[in-house]
């Protein structure tokens, strides 16, 4: 387990950001404002069932995984506030999270008929993937070269946070007993449901901007294609990682990337504050 620090970047949102702060790319920058459209509800989930483990367990954890776990709740916390301004900026340009009321319906079944490990093994599964795309975004330094340099902070910051954490929640999983078929058979269920809100939130953003409007629909497709299925494509590595989470050998470090989380660190430290 690596040492993990919670901190904030030097962001100024009271200045906004442009609609398409992705290099003037429509299906680029809603790629990630959908994902942040997702988060703030995700993450206090993740909070919540971490904290829940904990405290309806009677297991002697050991120094070093309770404190990640503190870190993890207030890393979790501080990426909340920071996309609950992001969106804010988002409505302000006209767009809305068009799945918040639904990812509320789900987390409150799943309240109701998940014991606290199931749910636990919930976050597990959504921690792999944003691992998975952090992981995207530390390997691809060049990713955002033509973005605008605050938003390439902004989304740095939260890769390389996630991959701090990236295994606390799954030790904590393994520590309070959770076993492989729980945590496979959840993780296909998660699977499901990432694709579907992340897809309409960001179906709807892309309609909202007009990208599927007769003259903009074939760049928009272009653009698509390139993004998400060329030959550093972000499908390929949700794929070729994803299935990796199946083994009943797995461990998010396994996927050793600390030289990448290393480099992005040292490169941008001093854009970062760190929180108490």
């Amino acid at each position: 387990m690596i040492s993990i620090t919670a901190r904030i970047p030097n962001i100024a949102w009271n200045e906004g950001f442009d609609r398409h702060w992705f290099d003037n790319d429509p299906v680029a920058t809603h790629a990630f404002n959908a994902l942040s459209f997702l988060f703030p509800q995700a993450e206090r989930f993740f909070i919540e069932a971490a904290r829940e483990v904990v405290r309806d367990t009677n297991i002697a954890f050991e120094p070093a995984l309770t404190l990640a776990v503190k870190e993890f709740v207030t890393q979790e916390a501080a990426h909340t506030a920071q996309h609950n301004k992001y969106n804010s900026i988002l409505v302000a340009q006209g767009y809305k999270n068009v799945v918040h009321d639904a990812i509320e319906k789900l987390q409150i079944i799943s309240r109701k008929i998940f014991s606290p490990l199931t749910r636990l093994a919930l976050v597990c599964g959504y921690e792999h993937y944003t691992a998975i795309l952090g992981n995207f975004v530390l390997s691809n330094p060049e990713l955002f070269r033509k973005a605008s340099p605050q938003m390439a902070l902004v989304w740095g910051w939260h890769a390389a946070e996630e991959t701090e954490h990236k295994s606390v929640c799954f030790d904590l999983y393994q520590a309070a007993g959770g076993g492989w078929l729980c945590r496979s058979l959840v993780f296909m269920l998660i699977s499901l449901d990432f694709v579907v809100m992340f897809g309409r939130n960001y179906l709807y953003l892309l309609h909202r901007d007009g990208c599927f409007n007769i003259a903009q629909l074939p760049k928009t497709i272009i653009q698509f294609s390139r993004f998400f299925f060329g030959r550093t494509g972000v499908v390929w590595h949700l794929i070729g990682y994803g299935v990796h989470y199946l083994s009943p050998w797995f461990h998010p470090w396994r996927q050793n990337n600390q030289a990448e989380l290393a480099t992005w660190m040292a490169d941008n430290q001093q854009h970062l504050r760190k929180v108490a």
